[in-house]
């Protein structure tokens, strides 16, 4: 029987892809709890980016150990056990007292996190057939966007019952998940049988000498920075500074750029199953996203609905890098899990780089008389300085797309298999 032909795949992939969206929760989390954070460990601007980037330090580094760890015993166990370390981790991160202590729960939550994406990835490898990976990979980045969007219900809630409360009843929903998923995931018949460990060290060593392997995670890192350098924290206090919103507003404006991922990730996953190429709608969305991101950051008197729509543009494109985790998976599909997590960790190291960066050029550009205000004595422009290295990055996302080679190839398919 078709494993396609059933729910039962189908709800599977719920349970993993509900991982995914508390992952994308937590990562976008800090961005809406900016203020209240800083006020509780008296933390300024680099020592937030800190907190918020610890997440993706414990989750970057994890990535290619978690990829092999789901080649080798499967998806059942291992993300059952990560989904209730995940929630442990959030518990502990509601009730931390200092800014250290604050680092240490983030660092716990992203690695546990880490085994969200990929192992959603290898059910979906694991359930369905090949035909339908990057459209379902688009799917599963969907359900992570969607967990994004939620920044301002959760502004609201921190508003109404605070911050420390809404992140604790986060971590009780995943403790939920888990049992969930402990109950109902089963294996696939293509996890069953793990490629033997002198095998799995050829395909390791195969896989980071390609060239191909290297530009594909500069592209799907460098285009992508965006949301969580922009999304997951500094937007929300940029957009408070240069059109005076309050923190719901602003929340609620920021989503415009989820929910541009959102479209973006259902699109681009299903064109590049559509039209059998990886390679077009990679460079056609780096010269979109390169192209909005510079217009929000320069072009001058920009009106609230306009950035708003440019959010979503830039959201849209951003959202291909969903196309790379498919590169990934056409070029080592009998070690998916290795190469997909080496991508990852590229991702993710850029990720957590991002944050303290924008951190450190703010701090760089607040005279240190104004420092004692806070983010309060930010300006506009200050904003715009710290955030132009998102421009540069997606120039390096465009000329590597131009680098990347169709992996849909028949000639491609015979020199990987």
């Amino acid at each position: 029987m078709n494993r396609t032909s059933s729910f039962f795949p189908w709800l599977i992939w719920i349970l993993a892809a509900l991982f995914v969206v508390f992952n994308y929760v937590q990562q976008v989390v800090p961005n809406v709890i900016a203020g209240e954070l800083s006020q509780a460990f008296n933390a300024k601007e680099s020592t937030l980016g800190n907190i918020a980037a610890c997440y993706f330090y414990g989750y970057a580094i994890l990535q290619i150990p978690v990829g092999l760890i789901l080649d080798r015993f499967g998806t059942r166990w291992p993300l059952a056990i990560a989904i209730l370390a995940a929630g442990l981790g959030t518990v502990a991160f509601s009730q931390a007292h200092g800014a250290g202590g604050a680092q240490i729960d983030r660092f716990v939550m992203g690695a546990s996190a880490s085994f969200s994406f990929i192992g959603c990835l290898k059910v979906v490898q694991a359930w369905f057939p090949p035909s339908k990976f990057s459209t379902l990979a688009g799917m599963t980045n969907m359900a992570g966007m969607l967990g994004m969007t939620i920044g301002a219900p959760i502004a609201l809630l921190v508003r109404s019952i605070g911050w420390r409360e809404t992140v604790a009843w986060m971590g009780g929903a995943e403790l939920i998940l888990a049992v969930l998923v402990f109950a109902v995931l089963r294996d696939g018949a293509t996890t069953a049988s793990p490629p033997a460990p002198t095998k799995q060290a050829g395909g390791m060593s195969g896989v980071l000498g390609n060239p191909q392997v290297w530009i594909n995670a500069i592209y799907a890192t460098s285009i992508s920075l965006v949301y969580v350098a922009f999304g997951g924290l500094w937007g929300v206090p940029y957009l408070q500074k240069v059109y005076n919103l309050d923190k719901v507003a602003a929340a609620g404006a920021g989503t415009y750029l989820f929910v541009g991922g959102i479209v973006g990730s259902l699109f681009f996953g299903w064109i590049s199953d559509f039209l059998g190429k990886r390679k077009l709608p990679m460079v056609l969305a780096g010269v979109g996203a390169l192209v909005t991101m510079a217009a929000l950051l320069y072009v001058p008197g920009l009106p609230l609905i306009g950035f708003k729509a440019g959010l979503f543009l830039v959201g849209c494109f951003s959202s291909a890098n969903i196309i790379s985790y498919a590169v990934a998976r056409d070029l080592y599909p009998k070690t998916a899990g290795f190469s997909i997590g080496f991508l990852s960790t590229c991702y993710f190291a850029g990720s957590a780089a991002s944050q303290p960066l924008v951190g450190m050029l703010l701090e760089h550009s607040n005279p240190s008389n104004q420092r004692a205000a806070g983010l309060a004595s930010l300006t506009a422009a200050d904003y715009r300085y710290a955030l132009s290295p998102l421009v540069i990055f997606m120039v390096v996302g465009l000329i590597a797309s131009l680098l990347i080679k169709e992996t849909l190839s028949d000639s491609s398919r015979q020199g990987n298999e």
